[in-house]
Protein backbone atom coordinates (compact mmCIF):
# COMPACT_ATOMS: atom_id res chain seq x y z
CA UNK A 1 0.00 0.00 0.00
CA UNK A 2 0.99 3.64 -0.78
CA UNK A 3 0.38 6.39 1.14
CA UNK A 4 0.90 10.17 0.33
CA UNK A 5 -0.38 13.19 2.33
CA UNK A 6 -1.31 16.64 0.70
CA UNK A 7 -1.39 19.70 2.51
CA UNK A 8 -4.38 21.68 1.88
CA UNK A 9 -4.32 24.10 5.50
CA UNK A 10 -1.90 23.58 7.97
CA UNK A 11 -4.84 21.48 9.54
CA UNK A 12 -6.81 20.24 6.53
CA UNK A 13 -5.10 17.01 4.95
CA UNK A 14 -5.52 14.95 1.79
CA UNK A 15 -4.79 11.23 2.36
CA UNK A 16 -4.05 9.64 -1.35
CA UNK A 17 -3.69 5.72 -0.14
CA UNK A 18 -2.78 2.94 -3.31
CA UNK A 19 -4.01 -0.16 -2.99
CA UNK A 20 -1.55 -2.94 -4.87
CA UNK A 21 -3.75 -5.07 -7.53
CA UNK A 22 -3.03 -8.30 -5.86
CA UNK A 23 -5.15 -7.03 -2.61
CA UNK A 24 -7.61 -5.32 -4.41
CA UNK A 25 -7.97 -8.57 -5.91
CA UNK A 26 -8.25 -10.36 -2.80
CA UNK A 27 -11.16 -8.08 -1.46
CA UNK A 28 -13.10 -8.27 -4.56
CA UNK A 29 -12.94 -11.92 -4.96
CA UNK A 30 -13.87 -12.13 -1.14
CA UNK A 31 -16.86 -10.28 -1.97
CA UNK A 32 -18.04 -12.35 -4.88
CA UNK A 33 -18.00 -15.11 -3.25
CA UNK A 34 -20.30 -13.81 -0.11
CA UNK A 35 -22.79 -12.86 -2.81
CA UNK A 36 -22.56 -16.07 -4.73
CA UNK A 37 -23.27 -17.74 -1.38
CA UNK A 38 -26.22 -15.82 -0.69
CA UNK A 39 -27.87 -15.46 -4.52
CA UNK A 40 -30.98 -16.49 -4.93
CA UNK A 41 -30.89 -17.28 -8.94
CA UNK A 42 -33.54 -19.04 -10.54
CA UNK A 43 -32.77 -22.16 -12.21
CA UNK A 44 -29.73 -22.92 -9.02
CA UNK A 45 -30.06 -23.90 -5.70
CA UNK A 46 -29.46 -20.49 -2.80
CA UNK A 47 -25.36 -20.36 -3.27
CA UNK A 48 -24.99 -22.77 -6.08
CA UNK A 49 -25.48 -20.14 -9.04
CA UNK A 50 -22.05 -19.98 -11.24
CA UNK A 51 -19.34 -17.28 -10.27
CA UNK A 52 -19.85 -15.77 -13.97
CA UNK A 53 -23.28 -15.48 -13.51
CA UNK A 54 -23.25 -13.37 -9.92
CA UNK A 55 -20.24 -11.35 -11.58
CA UNK A 56 -22.73 -10.38 -14.18
CA UNK A 57 -25.85 -9.72 -12.05
CA UNK A 58 -24.67 -8.27 -8.82
CA UNK A 59 -21.63 -6.38 -11.04
CA UNK A 60 -22.79 -2.67 -9.33
CA UNK A 61 -23.49 -4.27 -5.87
CA UNK A 62 -20.35 -6.36 -5.85
CA UNK A 63 -18.20 -3.07 -7.24
CA UNK A 64 -19.80 -1.37 -4.46
CA UNK A 65 -19.14 -3.57 -1.61
CA UNK A 66 -15.93 -3.65 -2.64
CA UNK A 67 -14.80 -0.54 -2.59
CA UNK A 68 -16.48 0.62 1.21
CA UNK A 69 -14.77 -3.06 2.12
CA UNK A 70 -11.18 -1.64 0.58
CA UNK A 71 -11.23 1.54 2.25
CA UNK A 72 -12.36 0.75 5.67
CA UNK A 73 -9.86 -2.37 6.09
CA UNK A 74 -6.86 0.17 4.81
CA UNK A 75 -7.99 3.91 5.76
CA UNK A 76 -6.54 2.97 9.39
CA UNK A 77 -3.92 1.75 9.04
CA UNK A 78 -2.85 4.20 6.33
CA UNK A 79 -4.01 6.90 8.88
CA UNK A 80 -0.90 5.60 11.14
CA UNK A 81 1.58 4.80 8.43
CA UNK A 82 1.15 8.43 7.51
CA UNK A 83 1.70 9.57 11.35
CA UNK A 84 -1.83 11.86 11.41
CA UNK A 85 -3.61 12.24 14.45
CA UNK A 86 -7.48 12.85 13.12
CA UNK A 87 -9.97 15.61 15.10
CA UNK A 88 -13.06 14.26 13.18
CA UNK A 89 -13.84 11.50 11.43
CA UNK A 90 -12.07 11.30 8.05
CA UNK A 91 -14.07 12.40 4.54
CA UNK A 92 -13.68 10.44 1.43
CA UNK A 93 -13.30 12.85 -1.05
CA UNK A 94 -12.55 10.67 -4.03
CA UNK A 95 -12.11 7.15 -5.34
CA UNK A 96 -11.40 5.12 -8.35
CA UNK A 97 -13.29 2.30 -10.20
CA UNK A 98 -12.31 -0.70 -9.40
CA UNK A 99 -10.04 -2.28 -12.64
CA UNK A 100 -8.98 -6.01 -13.11
CA UNK A 101 -5.09 -5.87 -12.88
CA UNK A 102 -4.85 -2.18 -11.56
CA UNK A 103 -4.40 -0.74 -8.25
CA UNK A 104 -7.12 1.30 -6.43
CA UNK A 105 -6.87 4.58 -5.18
CA UNK A 106 -8.61 6.59 -3.04
CA UNK A 107 -8.44 9.79 -1.06
CA UNK A 108 -10.15 11.18 2.20
CA UNK A 109 -9.67 14.71 3.83
CA UNK A 110 -7.90 14.05 7.27
CA UNK A 111 -8.42 17.04 9.54
CA UNK A 112 -6.06 16.84 12.32
CA UNK A 113 -5.15 18.87 15.87
CA UNK A 114 -3.55 22.03 15.21
CA UNK A 115 -0.21 22.30 16.68
CA UNK A 116 -0.09 24.36 19.69
CA UNK A 117 3.26 25.68 20.77
CA UNK A 118 2.19 26.11 24.61
CA UNK A 119 4.12 26.61 27.60
CA UNK A 120 3.33 26.29 31.47
CA UNK A 121 4.21 29.76 32.05
CA UNK A 122 1.29 30.50 29.35
CA UNK A 123 -1.60 29.28 31.56
CA UNK A 124 -0.13 28.69 35.00
CA UNK A 125 0.01 31.80 37.72
CA UNK A 126 -2.04 34.17 35.27
CA UNK A 127 -4.10 36.89 36.90
CA UNK A 128 -7.19 37.68 35.59
CA UNK A 129 -9.78 40.04 37.13
CA UNK A 130 -12.86 38.88 38.72
CA UNK A 131 -16.01 40.24 40.65
CA UNK A 132 -16.20 39.97 44.49
CA UNK A 133 -19.17 37.60 45.40
CA UNK A 134 -21.23 40.63 47.30
CA UNK A 135 -25.18 41.01 47.17
CA UNK A 136 -26.50 45.15 48.04
CA UNK A 137 -29.08 46.07 49.93
CA UNK A 138 -30.52 48.03 47.00
CA UNK A 139 -30.53 44.53 44.78
CA UNK A 140 -32.59 42.51 47.56
CA UNK A 141 -35.24 45.41 47.55
CA UNK A 142 -35.21 45.70 43.62
CA UNK A 143 -36.82 42.12 43.92
CA UNK A 144 -38.81 42.48 46.85
CA UNK A 145 -40.35 45.61 44.74
CA UNK A 146 -40.53 43.77 41.75
CA UNK A 147 -42.76 41.42 44.07
CA UNK A 148 -45.14 43.89 44.76
CA UNK A 149 -45.77 44.80 41.13
CA UNK A 150 -46.36 41.39 40.27
CA UNK A 151 -49.03 40.95 43.23
CA UNK A 152 -50.65 44.54 42.73
CA UNK A 153 -53.88 44.97 41.59
CA UNK A 154 -54.27 46.96 38.46
CA UNK A 155 -57.00 50.02 38.42
CA UNK A 156 -57.93 51.48 34.91
CA UNK A 157 -57.48 55.39 34.89
CA UNK A 158 -57.84 58.44 32.62
CA UNK A 159 -54.27 60.10 33.11
CA UNK A 160 -51.34 60.97 31.75
CA UNK A 161 -48.81 57.53 31.68
CA UNK A 162 -46.32 56.76 34.34
CA UNK A 163 -42.86 54.88 34.58
CA UNK A 164 -44.54 51.06 35.42
CA UNK A 165 -47.61 51.61 34.56
CA UNK A 166 -49.15 48.66 32.49
CA UNK A 167 -50.90 50.22 29.21
CA UNK A 168 -52.40 48.55 26.19
CA UNK A 169 -51.28 49.93 22.58
CA UNK A 170 -51.97 49.20 18.86
CA UNK A 171 -49.08 49.72 16.61
CA UNK A 172 -47.73 48.92 13.00
CA UNK A 173 -43.62 49.20 12.45
CA UNK A 174 -42.82 50.35 9.02
CA UNK A 175 -39.43 49.89 7.28
CA UNK A 176 -39.59 53.17 4.98
CA UNK A 177 -43.12 52.66 3.84
CA UNK A 178 -43.59 49.46 4.11
CA UNK A 179 -45.52 47.75 7.18
CA UNK A 180 -42.69 44.55 8.45
CA UNK A 181 -44.61 41.58 8.22
CA UNK A 182 -45.16 39.81 11.56
CA UNK A 183 -44.42 43.41 13.18
CA UNK A 184 -47.69 44.56 14.68
CA UNK A 185 -50.54 44.54 17.04
CA UNK A 186 -53.98 45.55 17.79
CA UNK A 187 -53.51 45.07 21.64
CA UNK A 188 -50.29 44.74 23.05
CA UNK A 189 -49.60 45.44 26.58
CA UNK A 190 -46.71 46.75 28.06
CA UNK A 191 -45.26 47.40 31.49
CA UNK A 192 -43.76 50.78 31.21
CA UNK A 193 -40.39 51.07 31.94
CA UNK A 194 -39.13 47.71 32.25
CA UNK A 195 -37.62 47.66 28.83
CA UNK A 196 -39.45 44.20 27.52
CA UNK A 197 -41.04 45.55 24.33
CA UNK A 198 -38.04 48.82 23.73
CA UNK A 199 -36.42 50.50 25.69
CA UNK A 200 -37.25 54.37 23.63
CA UNK A 201 -40.55 53.11 22.76
CA UNK A 202 -41.51 52.83 26.26
CA UNK A 203 -39.97 56.19 27.22
CA UNK A 204 -41.81 57.54 24.85
CA UNK A 205 -45.19 56.80 26.03
CA UNK A 206 -44.77 58.29 29.39
CA UNK A 207 -46.70 61.03 29.25
CA UNK A 208 -49.12 60.18 27.06
CA UNK A 209 -52.73 59.47 27.43
CA UNK A 210 -55.95 57.66 26.06
CA UNK A 211 -56.31 58.03 22.46
CA UNK A 212 -52.87 59.53 21.83
CA UNK A 213 -51.49 58.82 18.76
CA UNK A 214 -47.28 59.11 17.78
CA UNK A 215 -44.29 58.05 16.17
CA UNK A 216 -41.18 56.60 17.36
CA UNK A 217 -37.92 55.76 15.04
CA UNK A 218 -36.16 53.04 16.98
CA UNK A 219 -32.68 51.78 14.57
CA UNK A 220 -31.68 48.21 14.85
CA UNK A 221 -27.97 47.04 15.23
CA UNK A 222 -26.81 44.72 12.50
CA UNK A 223 -26.53 41.82 15.13
CA UNK A 224 -29.82 42.27 15.77
CA UNK A 225 -31.45 38.89 15.97
CA UNK A 226 -34.87 39.46 13.98
CA UNK A 227 -33.58 39.82 10.58
CA UNK A 228 -36.39 41.80 9.69
CA UNK A 229 -35.20 44.60 11.53
CA UNK A 230 -31.54 44.09 12.16
CA UNK A 231 -29.76 47.69 10.57
CA UNK A 232 -32.65 49.07 9.58
CA UNK A 233 -34.38 52.53 10.96
CA UNK A 234 -37.54 51.02 12.10
CA UNK A 235 -41.20 53.65 12.39
CA UNK A 236 -43.52 52.70 14.88
CA UNK A 237 -46.71 53.85 14.90
CA UNK A 238 -48.52 53.36 17.88
CA UNK A 239 -52.02 54.76 19.44
CA UNK A 240 -52.98 54.53 23.13
CA UNK A 241 -55.65 51.98 23.78
CA UNK A 242 -55.87 51.77 27.94
CA UNK A 243 -54.07 52.78 31.03
CA UNK A 244 -53.78 50.97 33.87
CA UNK A 245 -52.13 51.86 37.34
CA UNK A 246 -50.58 49.62 40.18
CA UNK A 247 -52.40 49.64 43.51
CA UNK A 248 -49.37 49.00 45.57
CA UNK A 249 -49.34 47.59 48.79
CA UNK A 250 -46.98 47.84 51.18
CA UNK A 251 -44.60 44.47 51.73
CA UNK A 252 -45.63 43.22 55.59
CA UNK A 253 -45.50 39.68 56.97
CA UNK A 254 -49.42 40.04 56.69
CA UNK A 255 -49.84 40.59 53.25
CA UNK A 256 -47.13 38.32 52.69
CA UNK A 257 -49.27 35.04 54.27
CA UNK A 258 -52.22 36.17 51.98
CA UNK A 259 -49.56 35.38 48.79
CA UNK A 260 -48.87 31.87 50.06
CA UNK A 261 -45.32 32.22 49.11
CA UNK A 262 -44.13 29.50 52.12
CA UNK A 263 -42.71 32.94 53.96
CA UNK A 264 -43.35 32.99 57.73
CA UNK A 265 -42.22 37.01 57.15
CA UNK A 266 -40.51 39.62 55.23
CA UNK A 267 -37.45 38.90 56.98
CA UNK A 268 -37.07 35.15 55.82
CA UNK A 269 -38.00 36.21 52.46
CA UNK A 270 -35.62 38.65 52.38
CA UNK A 271 -32.64 36.18 53.42
CA UNK A 272 -34.03 33.79 50.97
CA UNK A 273 -33.66 36.44 47.86
CA UNK A 274 -30.44 37.14 49.44
CA UNK A 275 -29.25 34.03 49.53
CA UNK A 276 -30.23 33.35 45.91
CA UNK A 277 -28.85 36.60 44.30
CA UNK A 278 -25.71 35.70 45.97
CA UNK A 279 -25.75 31.99 44.54
CA UNK A 280 -26.20 33.57 41.31
CA UNK A 281 -23.77 36.12 41.04
CA UNK A 282 -21.35 33.80 42.09
CA UNK A 283 -22.20 31.27 39.57
CA UNK A 284 -21.96 34.27 36.79
CA UNK A 285 -18.83 36.16 38.28
CA UNK A 286 -16.98 32.40 38.22
CA UNK A 287 -18.26 32.11 34.41
CA UNK A 288 -17.00 35.13 33.74
CA UNK A 289 -14.04 34.60 35.29
CA UNK A 290 -13.41 31.41 33.32
CA UNK A 291 -14.24 33.28 29.82
CA UNK A 292 -11.75 36.25 31.01
CA UNK A 293 -9.24 33.28 31.92
CA UNK A 294 -9.23 31.19 28.64
CA UNK A 295 -9.04 34.52 26.23
CA UNK A 296 -5.72 35.40 28.26
CA UNK A 297 -4.14 32.30 26.93
CA UNK A 298 -5.91 32.03 23.87
CA UNK A 299 -4.41 36.01 23.49
CA UNK A 300 -0.65 33.91 24.12
CA UNK A 301 -1.27 31.39 21.11
CA UNK A 302 -2.09 31.01 17.65
CA UNK A 303 -3.78 28.03 15.99
CA UNK A 304 -6.07 27.58 12.94
CA UNK A 305 -8.77 24.84 13.48
CA UNK A 306 -10.34 22.99 10.75
CA UNK A 307 -13.47 24.63 9.14
CA UNK A 308 -15.75 21.33 9.14
CA UNK A 309 -14.64 21.26 13.58
CA UNK A 310 -16.38 24.88 13.58
CA UNK A 311 -19.44 24.11 11.41
CA UNK A 312 -19.95 20.77 13.68
CA UNK A 313 -20.03 23.70 16.44
CA UNK A 314 -22.26 25.61 15.31
CA UNK A 315 -24.72 23.17 14.13
CA UNK A 316 -24.72 21.99 17.74
CA UNK A 317 -25.36 25.83 18.85
CA UNK A 318 -28.23 26.21 16.06
CA UNK A 319 -29.85 23.21 18.07
CA UNK A 320 -29.60 24.78 21.49
CA UNK A 321 -31.02 28.09 20.18
CA UNK A 322 -33.85 25.96 18.69
CA UNK A 323 -34.61 24.23 21.09
CA UNK A 324 -34.54 26.89 23.94
CA UNK A 325 -36.85 29.28 21.42
CA UNK A 326 -39.14 26.30 21.06
CA UNK A 327 -39.52 26.56 25.31
CA UNK A 328 -40.71 29.64 24.78
CA UNK A 329 -43.05 28.73 21.65
CA UNK A 330 -41.24 30.39 19.50
CA UNK A 331 -39.38 28.95 16.08
CA UNK A 332 -36.88 30.37 13.53
CA UNK A 333 -39.88 30.58 11.25
CA UNK A 334 -41.76 32.63 13.70
CA UNK A 335 -38.75 35.10 13.99
CA UNK A 336 -37.90 35.09 10.31
CA UNK A 337 -34.54 33.88 11.36
CA UNK A 338 -32.65 32.57 7.93
CA UNK A 339 -29.66 30.50 7.90
CA UNK A 340 -27.46 33.07 6.76
CA UNK A 341 -28.61 35.37 9.57
CA UNK A 342 -28.05 32.49 12.16
CA UNK A 343 -24.36 32.23 10.58
CA UNK A 344 -23.55 35.78 11.09
CA UNK A 345 -24.22 35.65 15.06
CA UNK A 346 -23.71 32.35 15.91
CA UNK A 347 -20.56 31.72 13.45
CA UNK A 348 -18.33 33.53 15.75
CA UNK A 349 -19.39 31.70 19.10
CA UNK A 350 -18.53 28.34 17.23
CA UNK A 351 -15.09 29.51 16.02
CA UNK A 352 -14.34 30.85 19.45
CA UNK A 353 -15.80 27.77 21.34
CA UNK A 354 -13.69 25.44 18.82
CA UNK A 355 -10.49 27.13 20.14
CA UNK A 356 -11.22 26.59 23.67
CA UNK A 357 -12.12 23.15 23.34
CA UNK A 358 -8.82 22.29 21.59
CA UNK A 359 -7.18 24.69 23.71
CA UNK A 360 -8.29 22.78 27.41
CA UNK A 361 -7.55 19.79 25.58
CA UNK A 362 -3.97 20.54 24.82
CA UNK A 363 -3.60 21.73 28.48
CA UNK A 364 -4.64 18.55 29.62
CA UNK A 365 -2.43 16.80 27.44
CA UNK A 366 0.73 18.40 28.83
CA UNK A 367 -0.58 18.12 32.50
CA UNK A 368 -1.38 14.53 32.25
CA UNK A 369 -5.46 15.48 33.37
CA UNK A 370 -7.79 12.61 32.12
CA UNK A 371 -11.10 11.04 33.32
CA UNK A 372 -10.43 8.11 35.74
CA UNK A 373 -11.66 4.70 34.37
CA UNK A 374 -14.64 3.84 36.43
CA UNK A 375 -15.75 7.31 35.94
CA UNK A 376 -16.45 6.21 32.81
CA UNK A 377 -17.72 2.92 33.61
CA UNK A 378 -19.69 4.61 36.41
CA UNK A 379 -21.14 6.91 33.42
CA UNK A 380 -21.29 4.43 30.75
CA UNK A 381 -23.55 1.91 33.13
CA UNK A 382 -25.83 4.28 33.93
CA UNK A 383 -26.30 5.28 30.52
CA UNK A 384 -26.85 1.56 29.53
CA UNK A 385 -29.39 1.40 32.50
CA UNK A 386 -31.07 4.47 32.34
CA UNK A 387 -31.84 4.83 28.69
CA UNK A 388 -31.58 1.32 27.50
CA UNK A 389 -29.44 1.47 24.82
CA UNK A 390 -26.58 -0.93 24.02
CA UNK A 391 -23.09 -0.99 25.64
CA UNK A 392 -21.75 0.10 22.18
CA UNK A 393 -24.21 2.87 21.99
CA UNK A 394 -22.90 3.87 25.54
CA UNK A 395 -19.69 4.35 24.21
CA UNK A 396 -20.31 6.04 21.22
CA UNK A 397 -22.02 8.91 22.72
CA UNK A 398 -19.31 8.74 25.77
CA UNK A 399 -16.44 8.93 23.35
CA UNK A 400 -18.38 11.53 21.02
CA UNK A 401 -20.57 13.74 23.54
CA UNK A 402 -19.84 13.47 27.45
CA UNK A 403 -16.32 12.75 28.16
CA UNK A 404 -14.55 16.05 26.07
CA UNK A 405 -16.95 17.94 28.37
CA UNK A 406 -16.25 16.65 31.41
CA UNK A 407 -11.82 16.28 30.58
CA UNK A 408 -12.53 20.49 29.41
CA UNK A 409 -14.41 20.72 33.03
CA UNK A 410 -11.69 19.21 34.55
CA UNK A 411 -8.93 21.16 32.58
CA UNK A 412 -10.60 24.03 33.27
CA UNK A 413 -10.95 24.01 37.22
CA UNK A 414 -7.52 23.27 37.15
CA UNK A 415 -6.70 26.20 34.98
CA UNK A 416 -8.66 28.24 37.80
CA UNK A 417 -6.99 26.85 40.85
CA UNK A 418 -3.91 27.80 39.72
CA UNK A 419 -5.01 31.37 38.63
CA UNK A 420 -4.58 34.87 40.33
CA UNK A 421 -8.17 36.90 40.64
CA UNK A 422 -7.70 40.04 41.00
CA UNK A 423 -10.98 41.71 42.75
CA UNK A 424 -12.41 44.69 40.89
CA UNK A 425 -13.30 47.36 43.18
CA UNK A 426 -17.06 48.47 42.82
Amino acid sequence: MRVEVEDRTSVDKILKVEIPPEETKRIVEEVEREYQRKAKIKGFREGKAPLYLVRKLFKEEIEERSIERLISETLEKAIKEAKLEPLLRPRIESFDRIVEGAPFTYSVLVEVRPEINLSREDYIGLEVEREKDEVSEDEVERILNELRYSFSELKEVDDEIKERDAVVISFVAYDGENPIPGHEAQALYIDVGTGEFNEKVEHELIGKRIGDKFTVEVEYPEDALNPLLAGKKVRYEIEVKEIYRRELEELTDEFLKKLNLGFESVEKLRESIRERLLNDKKRRNENRYRERLLEKILEKVDFEVPARYVEIKFYQLVEQLRDALAQDGLSFEKLNLSLENLKKRLMPIAEKQSKEEILLEKIAEIEGISIPEEEIERVKDNMVKGLGISEEEAIRILSFSILPKMLAERTLQFLVENSKPIFKEE
